[in-house]
């Protein structure tokens, strides 16, 4: 009872943060930068430096492209998010200062875009766990509310969990053939909760956002493609590059005031600050059960356990699955079991034939 409690003041202070941090009072929808201001003709400033050595910044006058590398598997640790929030506020338009047209967020690990929030955050309710949580939620509700800036996840490997919810929030994304994406967190017995939830079913619909968040599995490129989580999916990298830098530059070539009001008449199809803040609220006392945290407990031990160090990462969500569930599996024996499954490597293999 004491975790639960303890969650629940977790996410009040959260709520409560975000909104200030924000600037935003609960049930207000996106912000739209001022129509009087002229974005053109402002000073270029250069990204804040990333303190925590996460992120590569490279830009020209219209567009910048950030590199995440926080090895082995990008997980979304305190170090991750801490630069994307100082990044994400510095994207903010201010007087006198010129913000990107266009933000590109691309990976240097090949397997991994973003991976998942970190599970250690989760338990308890710790002050370290909580300024993540804050961060994160914030995060997502820049990359929503900055509506003077297109923001693009350029994805070729596995991003899961808090990562799909980033990319979900983000106002592009296009896939390579290594792209996997993952919302796993009902097999782990909590729900996602920086906004990827609710963000799902206005981009593909209820049916099969109800789906992907339920079942807890992979889906491809080409999948992603058909389904509409990915503008658009390349059977190569240099492609997928080449094809999102020219996007890009040509967006970069109009007018921001242009790009900002598009934006923010689009702002209607996202979910509002008030819906956001009452989903939050919801997961404490999913999140902070008992079971819950027990269940996270065991994820994090299986995934100890396994050598090399990622390879329980890497067979998510399916290792997850078969970590908490196995004794039911094996008990539908091995064919049920490996239709349940499916098979994430074959999705893996087979995706560079899409």
């Amino acid at each position: 009872m004491m975790q639960l409690k303890s969650l629940l003041v977790f996410v009040v202070a959260v709520v409560s943060l975000v909104d200030i941090v924000l600037g935003q009072p609960c049930g207000e929808h996106l912000y739209l930068a001022d129509q009087h201001t002229t974005f053109e003709g402002r000073d270029n400033i250069s990204p804040p430096s990333s303190r925590q050595g996460t992120l590569t910044f490279s830009q020209n006058a219209n567009v910048t492209r950030v590199l995440i590398n926080n090895p082995p598997i990008n997980l979304l640790t305190s170090s991750l998010i801490s630069d994307l929030y100082d990044f994400l506020l510095w994207t903010q338009p201010a007087a006198n200062k010129t913000t990107p047209k266009v933000v590109i967020f691309s990976s240097l690990n090949p397997d991994f875009f973003i991976s998942h929030f970190d599970l250690g955050n989760l338990i308890g309710g710790s002050p370290s766990g909580l300024t993540a949580m804050v961060q994160l939620v914030a995060c997502g509700r820049l990359l929503q509310n900055i509506t003077s800036t297109a923001f693009i996840a350029e994805i070729n490997g596995r991003t899961y969990g808090g990562g799909q919810e980033l990319a979900s929030q983000m106002d592009m994304r296009f896939a390579g053939p290594h792209a996997l994406i993952a919302q796993y967190e009902n097999a782990n017995a909590f729900v996602a909760q920086a906004g990827g939830q609710l963000s799902l079913g206005p981009m593909i619909g209820k049916a099969r956002a109800m789906e992907h968040l339920l079942a807890s599995r992979t889906i491809d490129a080409r999948t992603g493609t058909q389904l509409g989580l990915f503008n658009t999916h390349y059977h190569d990298h240099e492609t997928l590059v080449r094809e999102v830098d020219a996007l890009a530059a040509r967006i970069g070539l109009f007018p921001q005031t242009s790009l900002n009001d598009t934006k923010f008449s689009l702002a209607f199809m996202s979910p509002t600050a008030g819906q956001l803040d009452a989903q939050l609220e919801r997961f404490a006392p999913i999140g902070g059960s008992v079971f819950s945290q027990g269940v996270v407990r065991t994820t994090l031990g299986k995934s100890e356990q396994m050598a090399p160090a990622n390879a329980f990462v890497m067979g998510i969500p399916n290792s997850v699955v078969e970590a908490l569930y196995g004794g039911e599996l094996e008990a539908m024996g091995e064919e049920r079991k490996g239709a349940l499954l499916g098979a994430v490597e074959q999705e893996w293999n087979g995706c560079g034939e899409c």
